[in-house]
């Protein structure tokens, strides 16, 4: 009966424990120069549409070149260094708890981009 028990509540025991899918230690320290959310979700967007324009040929002259070139001041214009934009978006990446809702919040500034942009 107390084997029973004894073992009713180490399963209780492990089960909870294995409820929090994260522990706190797992979670990456945050790295130097970490870009806050608000301004990384505004970065990536922009750095997002500027890829969608290099794909889709839209850079002139040395697209790769221009690429280069308008990422730096997409960061110099938000005040973020591509080390730091680079470590805060590896940081992002590595916490899949958190990033469906990060990358939705992407997804709406770039519809809101979309809107304030004029039409054609």
């Amino acid at each position: 009966m107390i084997t029973a028990r004894l073992s009713l509540i180490l399963a209780l025991v492990a089960l909870t424990a294995g409820c929090d899918p994260r522990p706190a230690q797992d979670t990456p320290p945050i790295p130097d120069g970490f870009i806050e959310k608000e301004q990384f979700i505004k970065i990536h967007a922009e750095l997002q549409v500027l890829e969608a324009a290099h794909r889709q040929h839209m850079l002139k002259g040395d697209r790769d070149r221009a690429r280069a070139r308008y990422r730096a001041s997409i960061l110099k214009e938000a005040g973020a260094t591509d080390s730091a934009f680079s470590a805060t978006y590896n940081w992002w990446y590595s916490q899949p708890e958190a990033l469906p809702a990060l990358l939705e919040e992407i997804q709406s500034h770039l519809d809101s981009l979309a809107m304030e942009s004029p039409s054609d």
